[in-house]
């Protein structure tokens, strides 16, 4: 950057209008900036800082337009300058008060302004300002892009205070690096420093932690192992770290193979009992048939017996059919009584009419033999009228005794085939009492091995949890120890790259040099003797991809951790119990 005028009006103890021209300053080269206390060399630099940046140097926050400046006369900074090859015309107006335009006495806020101008030429050589932008923002970064420098870059490297330069001279080796730190803004290292001695003590807690997760696995392994599987032998000692990794997960797995072992031997034992367990239900069944057909002899016994109580009863019962039966022959009587009444009938109306035509002596002639007979068979076809319900309970209690007469040989059948069967009785009773006794015996043997199935069904469905668990934290516990190892790895790049980029920085800055163009750090358009580059010397992608890497081991190694702990946690809430032997011969 060079710098050829400033112009500046009301701005900390300038009053007026002031400017510079560096141009015919520099015509020798360099140029001092010199003058007693309070004369306002800062405020040349804190104005020529004010307009590259819009702000002041961090040790000059005051306000910046001047106390005894006229009321209408605005605080401006205009800074003309070459960076990176392109001159500049940069003005800006701080936010101030000035004077109401139509209400004197009254004061009004002003806006800050800025315009940022480019001088440029066109094809005959004619030159003119250019505007490039009148936004703050836009044009902080156009200037930070050409000078490689932000505000507070700036004011360290360049505008470097002089109280603190006059401290840095007399001071003593430990004070200048307090200074320097001040200075170039160094703390950081410091802060990395300290965040690397606290992930140093972090990762030997959680080495600690990891440690008593190991010793409190394998008690619980040996807790839940019993002495059955002898697990003292090759057990992990806290005194011993070697034997908490590789000796720690063979001695599990050797655990494991006989809990497999133990596994295998009580899958054939439950798999024995199963198959017993069968024949009972078989021998149980048969028995309860058995208890079935007993039931079904009983029940027919009792029937045999109701219809013996019951056969005096069905001997009235065919009396009366044979009755019924009897009665029954007088049908044709009855149909001939009903022929003779119609009969009757038509010759009484035969005989009214032919008694009309008589005269009336003949008509009354016959009246009381014809009375005497028509009386006779009027009671003859009420005597009949009578047997009509007699006649349809006769057909019912025929129709009941052929049912009950079909239904008595059908009994006498199967009573002669219940004394059959049980004339073999007292037979088949011994066998099956035999049977039986066999059979609860069975169900008595049967009970007790389900209670032992379920138990042990219980303690392998625990072991085979509590193998997966172990599995899976050992799993997790190396890809926790690779993602701690490569996490160092990635930490010790990233601060070695950072610590030798930054004991480079003056090379890498130097190899921005262009003959002819301004220095960024003196001014100066001569480069007698820039520094170079170191081979090996880191740039700033590395430093970036180191940074990236660091990032995303200590990504890998919190989500390793956070796994691990998760397991551990579903552990505890899954602990498996010793496994038992089997009660049964195997």
């Amino acid at each position: 950057m060079r710098l050829h005028s400033l112009h500046l009006q009301a701005f900390g103890p300038f009053a007026g209008r002031h400017s510079i021209d560096f141009d015919a300053l520099t015509t020798d080269g360099l140029f001092l900036l010199h003058g007693d206390t309070g004369a306002g060399k800062s405020t040349l630099f804190a104005a020529i800082c004010f307009a590259l940046y819009g702000y002041p140097p961090r040790e000059r926050n005051a306000r910046l337009r001047s106390d005894h400046a006229p009321a209408d006369l605005l605080t401006e900074v205009t800074l003309e300058a070459t960076i990176a090859g392109k001159r500049l015309q940069i003005r800006r107006v701080p936010a101030q008060r000035k004077p109401h335009s139509r209400r004197p006495g009254e004061l009004t806020d002003h806006k800050p302004e800025t315009d940022l101008k480019q001088w440029t030429e066109d094809q005959h050589g004619q030159g003119h300002w250019e505007g490039i932008s009148s936004s703050h923002k836009e044009a902080a970064q156009e200037i930070e892009a050409l000078l490689g420098l932000n505000r507070q870059q700036f004011c360290q490297v360049v505008l470097l205070p002089q109280n603190d330069f006059t401290k840095f001279l007399r001071a003593d080796a430990s004070e200048r690096r307090v200074l320097l730190g001040a200075l170039f803004g160094t703390r950081r290292f410091g802060r990395i420093e300290e965040f690397l001695a606290e992930r140093k003590n972090a990762t030997a807690k959680r080495r600690d932690e990891a440690r008593s997760d190991v010793m409190r696995l394998a008690e619980r392994i040996q807790q839940a192992a019993g002495d059955e599987l002898d697990p003292a032998t090759g057990a992990p000692r806290p005194d011993d770290p070697a034997t908490l990794t590789g000796p720690a997960r063979l001695w599990a797995t050797a655990l494991h193979q006989q809990a497999v072992l133990l596994q295998q031997a009580a899958t054939a034992g439950t798999e024995s009992a199963r198959q017993r367990l069968d024949s009972c239900r078989t021998v149980e069944q048969r028995t309860r048939d058995l208890h079935r057909l007993q039931q079904t002899h009983h029940t027919t016994t009792q029937e045999l017996a109701h219809l013996d109580e019951h056969t005096d009863h069905y001997t009235q019962l065919s009396d009366q059919h044979d009755r019924a039966r009897t009665a029954r022959q007088l049908q044709t009587v009855l149909d001939d009584a009903h022929t003779a009444d119609r009969d009757h009938s038509r010759a009484l109306a035969g005989d009214t009419n032919a008694r009309a035509l008589l005269p009336v002596e003949h008509a009354a002639q016959d009246a009381n033999g014809l009375a005497e007979a028509v009386q006779k068979v009027r009671v003859d076809i009420g005597a009949a009228q009578a047997l009509f319900p007699d006649e349809a309970a006769l057909q019912k209690h025929t129709d009941e005794l052929a049912a009950l007469s079909k239904e008595r040989d059908e009994l006498a059948a199967t009573v002669a085939e219940a004394q059959d069967w049980l004339g073999g009785l007292p037979q088949r009773r011994e066998t099956l009492t035999g049977r039986l006794h066999a059979s609860r015996t069975a169900q008595e043997a049967s009970r007790e091995l389900e209670a032992t199935l379920g138990a042990v069904t219980t303690k392998y469905e625990a072991a085979t949890r509590r193998d997966d668990l172990l599995i899976q934290a050992a799993t997790a516990e190396e890809a926790l120890t690779r993602a701690t190892d490569v996490l160092n790895e990635a930490a010790a790049a990233y601060v070695d790259i950072r610590r030798r980029r930054t004991e480079g920085i003056v090379a890498e800055l130097a190899g921005r040099l262009k003959d002819g163009e301004s220095c960024p750090v003196c001014g100066s358009a001569t480069h007698p003797a820039p520094a170079t580059h170191q081979p090996g010397q880191p740039t700033a992608a590395d430093e970036q991809a180191a940074e990236a890497a660091h990032t995303a081991a200590k990504h890998r190694e919190k989500e390793a951790g956070q796994r691990l702990g998760a397991l551990q946690q579903k552990a505890l809430k899954h602990a498996a119990r010793p496994a038992a032997t089997p009660p049964w011969p195997t």
